[in-house]
């Protein structure tokens, strides 16, 4: 048993401590801890300085660039586009403004825009799964798909509605299109349709309440763009870059990018918010009426910063 003797060593060791701290600190340390300490915040001062001064060079080197890519860009991408129809397909959650940017380049490049789709949550929503499956078996025939294709019938018959392969036709295109609209699956805005030989698929963020949601629905975007890609000479999809450390959303160009298949065929650029992205959308779309494809932008798992048709 610890008696008071034993306490009464403890509390005066602990002052004792306290006292020889006190003594070292105000006599002995005192100036050597000052000095220390000084010379600690005036190095972190200097280094911040000199941070700032770099961030500012980089901005300004970046501002610049993209205002010399933007100048450029207006000739560069002239006529690339001549006699080329574009369908534009906006997924849920894409920005307004990349939409605006995108279409001005793809005409500002001598595309005629077939068609604006956007496309909306109920297009991956799993309550409204029953509805897409029944409206998909009844707009198939429309345009010439077997309703037992696969799962992702919906969007066959979307893709099919709004592109076209040369020599191909689909009679019914237009009222498979309006029944999508019907059944709150898309809308858009002009009656009427030009269907295009290429796309243009324009994604935001995926957002849910937890993980599994967000990449469910990202697949199903991911599918999407394919059959677009599918459907016509080819396909490219576009979103901005996403700011480091985001979290609690997906995207749909990773998605792409991480299965085995779609890469093979279908075209990302992952910023498109910048004037190189924009350039990397027209020429893109140039390598998939090729028969090429490939993973532009910024991003890790890009392939590389932009088509290398555009450096010639």
């Amino acid at each position: 048993m610890i008696d008071f003797r034993y306490h009464l060593v403890s509390i005066v060791s602990i002052f004792l401590a306290l006292a020889v701290g006190i003594v070292l600190g105000a006599g002995p340390l005192k100036e050597d801890l000052g000095n220390t300490l000084t010379s600690e915040v005036k190095n972190l001062r200097q280094d911040k300085a000199t941070l700032r001064s770099q961030l500012d060079l980089a901005e300004r080197g970046g501002k610049a660039r993209d205002d010399f890519t933007t100048a450029s860009n207006r000739s560069l991408l002239a006529s690339r586009l001549a006699d080329t129809t574009v369908s534009v397909i906006v997924l849920p959650g894409a920005d307004s403004g990349l939409v605006k940017s995108t279409t001005e380049t793809l005409t500002g490049a001598g595309a005629t825009i077939g068609s604006t789709i956007s496309v909306q949550d109920a297009w991956v929503d799993p309550d409204k799964a029953t509805l897409r499956s029944t409206l998909a078996q009844q707009l198939a025939g429309q345009v010439g798909v077997p309703v037992d294709q696969s799962a992702d019938l919906v969007d066959t018959v979307l893709a099919r509605s709004v592109l076209t392969k040369a020599g191909s036709g689909a009679p019914g295109a237009t009222a498979a299109l309006e029944g999508l609209r019907t059944g709150e699956l898309v809308k858009y805005s002009s009656d009427t349709v030009t269907r295009a030989t290429v796309a243009v698929v324009v994604a935001g963020p995926v957002s849910g309440s937890d993980a599994a949601e967000r990449t469910d629905r990202a697949t199903a975007l991911a599918r999407l763009a394919g059959a677009m890609d599918s459907a016509g000479a080819g396909a490219v999809l576009v979103t901005s870059s996403t700011a480091p450390g985001t979290t609690g959303v997906a995207s749909v160009v990773t998605t792409v990018r991480d299965d085995k298949d779609l890469p093979d065929t279908l075209s990302t650029v992952d910023d498109g918010e910048l004037p190189m992205g924009q350039a990397s959308v027209v020429f893109g779309l140039l390598e998939q009426e090729a028969g090429k494809s490939g993973q532009y932008g910024l991003a890790s798992d890009a392939s590389a910063a932009f088509p290398q048709l555009a450096t010639k």
